[in-house]
């Protein structure tokens, strides 16, 4: 697998923040490559998508590194708290499966009514990280729908952390780190 900076920065995040005691959520499995290394931090992990090829792929993937603490959900993000509870934290990969059809994408109002159910869950310390692509269309309005979402979020509860590679002309990725600060109330 090629180096990519946000990817390494955004696992860097993901290692200082997660304990062999924490449970973890995937949001958006993909291809297994994030579950893969949240199961090897965390004490369980509990993945998601909406495509049986993601699972398939995942499955494999966890398969040949002998990993059994995984639980893989064909069901979207937006069920989380359906499935899981006491969880530290929750990563999203946004964007669209890779190798698989293009179509088939993260959107705004599935991300945003993920993260409206989550975020209220979470206790001090506790946090979501989000990779988000822009190079695509839906990417796009992803992005703008959630730069407006997580600018209404009380800044005394959570506080956002953007991670970007502002002088690249390819449209590269980015990170938002949230990271729970104190109950609501």
């Amino acid at each position: 697998m090629k180096k990519n900076l946000i990817q390494d920065t955004a696992h860097l995040l993901l290692s200082k923040h997660i304990t062999k005691d924490d449970i973890i959520v995937d949001a958006t499995m993909g291809n297994g490559h994030d579950t893969l290394f949240l199961a090897n931090l965390a004490k369980k992990v509990y993945a998601f998508d909406i495509q049986q090829q993601a699972l398939q792929e995942t499955k494999k993937r966890l398969d040949q590194a002998y990993i059994t603490n995984v639980e893989l959900i064909l069901d979207t993000h937006e069920k989380i708290n359906h499935y899981v509870s006491n969880i530290k934290g929750v990563v999203f990969n946004l964007g669209y499966l890779p190798n698989a059809d293009k179509t088939i994408t993260t959107t705004k109002d599935s991300t945003i009514n993920a993260l409206h159910q989550i975020l209220p869950n979470l206790k001090p310390n506790d946090f979501v990280l989000l990779v988000v692509y822009i190079r695509h269309q839906e990417g796009q309005i992803e992005s703008e729908s959630l730069q407006s979402y997580l600018s209404k979020l009380n800044p005394t509860l959570y506080k956002i952390l953007k991670i970007e590679l502002p002088y690249q002309t390819n449209q590269p990725p980015y990170i938002i780190f949230i990271q729970k600060e104190k109950d609501e109330g």
